[in-house]
């Protein structure tokens, strides 16, 4: 159920504002008598409604805005650029009678509240948590001076993020409207073209084919730091009035249940946003950016859906990382001339509204950063050895525990950032990965020769569990500790060479990681850790002992007094066992906490579910939410050990810089200055400094 209201007007559907119109999965409208009170909430969108919206559609013909007391109003489309004064006018308005919401980009955003602090908005949430901002252009295209059509609110911005470039000369940026800027591209009349990933990007794909256009993010591109996108924000009095910030946290309550539904359901979420296209008219721009096809909008809904997933921090959708947050703006604020770090701290941001809460160990945001430095290290090793870190990942028959990979990855991650897809995760990070699956049947020599024959690997993964007839202790020994990026030596290494410092098991060190991110004690605490295998259990006991818990290890075939007596004693819990129901929430003693490291897909309803039986936040100081704790930490870890594997690797074999060359034993690299006195004041200084170190 959703009332439309006057700002509307020009749908025919709405009527008198006592009057509720009921929207029904058939498209028939039934009007009722109101029955119920409802506050009033007016949205302005920064774009038609289209399929990054798909979580508002969703929410709107699931009836969710007026399940959670909301009445949802949309604002008239507005010129771009001009999302956060259409807000503020509507706040002046409509006074204490209704709150106020827009969409808008950070990079956006921020340079426009800077430039006029009376607009007086703040972020709240966001629906993406990167920009899928990028640059099209046809390979077919020779042109030398590159034109880059942008939009009216962007050529200032990409003229930055350009200029800051090697070659900036033969670059001018120009407005291009969006209804024709795909026209403009393929007619020549631009070289490049600002897309989004999510809209113009597949529909070049599906006029060009995939293999006609080049696609650059420009997120990252020369430093850029475009923060958040379809970002929400509402007038700061409506924050600041508890009645009004309570209506705003039953809105975004709604619109992430409704992108939770998008996710769960594409082609439903396709569908619902083409019935709020018809019911709203917004989606009457005549453009040539989007294709009119219902195939087109499932495509779209499930792009819109990985960068929505990106979001997910704890226990919600949505959540904007406060760090994160303030360095985009302090990048964004630089090119405005600001540079006092202080002064933009926080600026333009409601810390508060929309987080998680306060009890979870959430994983999420320090996997993606754990994730992203990986990335920054593979593309600098690239940069000085001329080829990417690569991974070997040898898998023997089908592992139980990936059963449900799909609906896994469907439902929690994107395949830039999951474990079950680890290729996609290297092609999106910067690394070389290749999928090695073996029949079960292969015999231990077989596995070995495999394995031998990976010389020019940085690091391999051989999958665990293997079959009862291989010699996994063989096999595991073939693999070298300096390629054993799965962390199978970690114990033996640490306890034959306590000084050594070889690669940590994965799941493992990301326990520790997320105990560390939260200053979480361990130093003479009780530790228990339930779970003894050879990749989780054993090496996390070893860690925690090595920060000074006093550490007991149990597992599942202990009888179940006996842990409940364990449990009951110990300060922090390590479950490890992937058996639901093992434990009881309720056995936990007073102000104990929790890292859920086992767990175990059930179905779609129920999902991934923990060790434990029970409510946690009852009954738990803090705890690992199931999904978004140590789960997305894990594949992160990995990549972190295989980028700092390529980087030994190439030192252990003298792997040089590709601007330097072997020969005759030695090291050689050719040097080109301006002029002569520049060269003499180099060769000057190398004299200099090879007689202080007499070479």
């Amino acid at each position: 159920m959703i009332r439309l209201a006057s700002t509307i007007s020009r749908s025919s559907l709405v009527g008198d504002r006592s009057k509720i119109i009921n929207l029904s999965r058939g498209g028939s409208l039934n009007v009722t008598s109101h029955v119920r009170h409802l506050q009033t909430l007016s949205l302005q969108l920064d774009y038609y409604m289209s399929p990054q919206f798909a979580g508002v559609a969703c929410a709107m013909t699931n009836q969710l805005y007026e399940k959670n007391g909301i009445e949802l109003k949309f604002l008239p489309i507005c010129p771009v650029g001009h999302e956060l004064a259409m807000v503020r006018n509507n706040a002046n308005t409509s006074g204490a009678s209704e709150v106020t919401v827009g969409s808008v980009e950070q990079n956006i955003f921020i340079p426009t509240l800077y430039n006029d602090p009376s607009l007086k908005v703040k972020a709240v949430a966001a629906m993406f948590r990167r920009s899928p901002l990028c640059l099209t252009s046809l390979k077919s295209s020779a042109s030398k001076h590159s034109i880059v059509g942008a939009h009216e609110d962007t050529v200032s911005l990409l003229e930055r993020i350009l200029k800051s470039g090697d070659d900036t000369n033969n670059i001018s940026v120009v407005a291009s409207a969006r209804s024709s800027k795909i026209a403009d591209l393929t007619s020549g009349e631009v070289d490049r073209i600002q897309t989004y990933l999510t809209t113009e990007v597949p529909t070049l794909r599906r006029a060009l084919g995939a293999e006609a256009i080049e696609n650059q993010i420009l997120e990252g591109l020369n430093g850029a730091k475009l923060g958040y996108s379809q970002m929400l924000f509402a007038p700061e009095e409506d924050l600041d009035s508890s009645d009004k910030r309570e209506i705003l946290q039953s809105f975004l309550n709604a619109t992430f249940e409704g992108w939770k539904m998008a996710i769960s359901d594409i082609e439903s979420a396709a569908k619902s946003v083409e019935e709020a296209k018809v019911i709203l008219r917004l989606d009457d721009e005549n453009n040539d950016h989007w294709e009119s096809s219902f195939s087109y909008n499932t495509e779209s809904v499930g792009l819109c859906n990985s960068f929505v997933k990106e979001t997910f921090q704890g226990d919600r959708y949505g959540v904007i990382d406060v760090p994160r947050w303030n360095e985009a703006t302090e990048w964004l604020l630089a090119g405005e001339g600001v540079v006092d770090r202080h002064k933009i701290e926080n600026f333009g941001i409601d810390t508060e509204i929309w987080q998680p809460s306060p009890q979870l160990l959430a994983g999420n945001e320090l996997a993606r950063t754990t994730l992203e430095n990986a990335k920054k290290s593979a593309e600098k090793f690239a940069d000085v050895h001329n080829r990417k870190p690569s991974l070997a990942v040898i898998t023997l028959g089908d592992l139980p525990r990936y059963t449900d990979s799909e609906k896994r990855l469907k439902m929690y991650s994107n395949d830039e950032n999951s474990w079950f897809n680890k290729k996609s995760v290297g092609e999106a990070n910067g690394f070389d990965v290749t999928d090695i699956v073996l029949p079960e049947t292969t015999t231990t020599d077989e596995l070995l020769s495999q394995l031998y024959a990976l010389k020019s690997v940085d690091g391999i993964q051989l999958m665990w569990p293997l079959p009862k007839h291989i010699d996994s202790a063989k096999v595991y020994n073939a693999i070298d500790v300096s390629r054993d990026v799965d962390g199978a030596h970690y114990i033996g290494q640490t306890e034959i060479a306590p000084q050594s410092s070889p690669m940590p098991a994965v799941t493992p060190s990301a326990v520790m990681a997320l105990l560390d991110n939260y200053a979480i004690d361990l130093k003479n605490k009780g530790v228990l850790v339930i779970g003894r295998s050879r990749i989780v259990g054993s090496p996390v006991a070893h860690m925690l002992r090595k920060k000074g818990a006093i550490v007991t290890v149990a597992h599942s075939e202990v009888a179940p007094e006996m842990l409940e007596s364990l449990v009951r004693s110990a300060d922090t819990i390590v479950s490890c066992a992937g058996s639901p129901g093992l434990l009881k929430a309720e056995w936990l003693k007073p102000g104990a906490e929790v890292i859920n490291v086992g767990t175990t897909f059930v179905n779609e309803e129920k999902g991934l579910v923990s060790d434990f039986d029970g409510d946690l936040g009852v009954t738990a100081k803090r705890f690992s939410p199931v999904p978004g704790g140590i789960g997305p930490l894990s594949v992160a870890h990995l990549f972190q050990n295989v980028a700092e594997a390529a980087w030994n690797r190439a030192t252990a074999t003298f792997d040089v810089e590709v601007t330097w060359t072997k020969k005759s034993g030695s090291l050689n690299r050719s040097l080109h200055f301006k002029d002569y006195n520049t060269a003499l004041a180099f060769a000057n200084q190398v004299n200099e400094m090879s007689t202080k170190m007499d070479h």
